[in-house]
């Protein structure tokens, strides 16, 4: 797959948002209907997965739409209904080689990695 939808959201006059992600050789560059649009490395991807995310529950396999970062690296979207929630929600997953699979609420590891893109002053990648 070549563009992953990442998160969608309801803007307060009811209308929908969404958030995507796209491989650009050594990047990801994050487009929004906002308007938000940048470059992230695949290291500061990385950052943003390792700090939210948490290892899956055992049985839960990752086998949503996904984006193929190389090198063994993989981010996908999960709709999971876990035992604690109402409904089922939207999560990212990141898959390492050798690690065990983090995943993060869509809207949060979505948030932040918004957040970093529109820091950006220049729209260069961010590194680290």
């Amino acid at each position: 797959m070549d563009l992953l939808l990442l998160d969608e959201r309801i803007r307060g006059d009811g209308s929908v948002a969404r958030s995507w992600a796209r491989r650009d050789g050594m990047r990801i560059e994050l487009s929004d209907d906002d308007g938000t649009r940048g470059a992230l490395s695949i290291a500061a991807l990385d950052r943003v997965m390792c700090r939210y995310g948490r290892p899956l529950e055992d049985g839960v396999v990752p086998d949503g739409d996904a984006l193929e970062l190389g090198d063994g690296r993989r981010l996908s979207r999960l709709r999971y209904h876990a035992a604690v929630d109402a409904s089922a929600r939207d999560y990212l997953v990141w898959e390492r080689p050798g690690e065990a699979p983090l995943g993060v609420l869509a809207t949060h590891a979505t948030a932040a990695l918004r957040y970093l893109v529109a820091r950006l002053s220049d729209n260069d990648p961010v590194e680290s």
